[in-house]
């Protein structure tokens, strides 16, 4: 009976999880990056053209070209062919990647604990977490890349630390982080991690050379054979969208891994404390000069975790004095499970149970509190195009780039309606519809903020000066104008 409730408890978390990615594609659009995206993978295109678009930058109207390979670009375009070019169906593809991820993440969890008490926090710190719920929605391999990085890591602790030898979980092994750095390269900053685990273990077991040494330089030249032109792409161009910003070496990633300023800064406290007692344990059995005996080479799941925190925290430092900064955290999503499950052991054990339910009631109050607080506003395109629909309008024309209008086409509202959307600068005046919309991108907050609410960008004074103009020529019988936020929509009726 009560395995019964203990899985029912799981399970529920994982409900909960999987609703709330739901319910963020629901109430929320996407911004930029995702229609850049959605415009690259378009499957009704030629592989050359996507290529164009990928390697090459091309969006229609403007230059813009992808830093992260395009593996992911050539496999959506193909999913997409299958099951449909629409918003909607990418969404859905994407979140069945994050659907497997919580499955992944609890299978980790049973695997390094049977304490149910550790499960349920580690899996309700993941299943709430809003960055994850945000970024792993977003048109990018993010959803993936979190997935194989826990495949990745499961495969490597039943190996080494399980000691479980055996052909087909090596297989595993290596296939997933082939997959894991070929899809999001900054994974490297992982494999690095699992690189000096096993260079730690060969210290305290030098027969076992070919395990330790020898296969991580056998994944490493794989992936470079497989991706080196990809590497020539990379390499010899400057990528940094992120500025050296000295604010890192205050919140380290945890204000935006956690959702808020609150719950990031005491999650932070709470992993200086444990590391901080972490580190003063190993000083204290190295001063004895027993180096082999310090609690890090015990080399368990703890010592593992832990490592592969501190090996990409380095990366990203090191990496961002030496070439360029990426100090983001939406690059280093593989880091964020790390640090639930590291946290979570840690607070487990500790005996006071109050400490262990504010943990878990704050995770759950934090995820409500500041659910709508995103960080970069969407613009409401469904709101857009429901207002038009609602007209009964079957033509949109915008003052916004090909991506945009390529992107509003194809939601399942616009598709189902036959509504088109074409560029201003395009209209031709002989329209053949008696109802049209005009659409202008609005002083968007996602670039300015909400300080310009109240004010018209140039481009829509313009545009509404043109079609007054109509009026007075007697082109145009009815002129309505809509404000919402990010947009000004103008509903024009022509005369028969």
């Amino acid at each position: 009976m009560g395995n019964y409730i203990n899985i029912k408890t799981i399970y529920f978390i994982i409900f909960i999880g999987i609703f709330l990615k739901i319910l963020y594609i629901i109430q929320f659009g996407d911004y930029y990056d995702d229609w850049n995206f959605f415009y690259t993978v378009d499957p009704l295109q030629s592989n050359a053209e996507t290529w164009q678009r990928h390697y090459f930058g091309d969006r229609g109207d403007s230059i813009l070209k992808e830093a992260f390979p395009w593996n992911f670009t050539y496999f959506t375009k193909y999913i997409l062919k299958l099951i449909g070019y629409t918003i909607e169906s990418t969404h859905y593809f994407l979140l069945s990647f994050s659907i497997l991820s919580f499955f992944m993440f609890y299978k980790i969890c049973s695997l390094i604990s049977k304490d149910l008490r550790f499960t349920i926090l580690a899996l309700t710190l993941f299943a709430t977490n809003l960055y994850l719920i945000r970024e792993s929605n977003s048109f990018r391999p993010h959803s993936l890349t979190i997935l194989l990085s826990l495949i990745n890591n499961y495969f490597f602790i039943l190996i080494f630390i399980k000691n479980k030898i055996k052909k087909k979980l090596f297989f595993g092994y290596i296939i997933s982080t082939l997959l894991l750095l070929s899809f999001w390269p900054q994974n490297l900053a992982l494999f690095a991690g699992h690189c000096i685990f096993l260079f730690f273990l060969f210290l305290k077991n030098k027969p076992n050379t070919s395990l330790y040494l020898l296969l991580p330089t056998l994944i490493f030249l794989l992936y470079v054979f497989f991706n080196y032109k990809y590497i020539q792409y990379i390499a010899f161009q400057d990528w940094s969208y992120t500025e050296f910003d000295p604010k890192f070496f205050i919140n380290y990633f945890f204000r935006s891994f956690f959702g808020s300023i609150i719950f990031g800064g005491l999650m932070l406290i709470i992993f200086a404390f444990y590391l901080i007692k972490e580190v003063e344990a190993n000083i204290n059995v190295l001063k004895k000069k027993r180096l082999f005996k310090i609690p890090i080479f015990k080399l368990n799941e703890e010592s593992f975790f832990i490592i592969n925190i501190l090996t990409i925290y380095s990366c990203i430092i090191s990496y961002s004095l030496i070439r360029e900064s990426v100090m983001a955290p939406k690059y280093f999503l593989a880091l964020l499970p790390l640090i639930i499950i590291w946290l979570s052991l840690k607070i487990t054990k500790v005996k006071k149970k109050s400490f262990y339910n504010l943990i878990l009631i704050c995770s759950i109050l934090n995820s409500i509190y500041y659910w709508h607080d995103t960080p970069i506003k969407r613009p409401p395109l469904r709101e857009l195009l429901n207002i038009v629909s609602s007209q009964n309008i079957k033509k949109i024309y915008s003052t916004e780039s090909t991506v945009f209008n390529n992107y509003l086409s194809h939601y399942k509202l616009a598709i189902v309606n036959n509504i088109k959307i074409e560029k201003f600068k395009d209209i031709k005046q002989n329209t053949n519809e008696n109802k049209v919309a005009f659409v202008c991108m609005n002083y968007p907050r996602a670039s300015y903020g909400d300080s310009y609410t109240n004010l018209v960008q140039n481009k829509c004074k313009n545009l509404s000066i043109s079609l007054e103009n109509n009026i007075k020529r007697n082109m145009i019988i009815e002129l309505e104008k809509i404000k919402i936020p990010d947009f000004i929509i103008f509903i024009v009726k022509y005369k028969s």
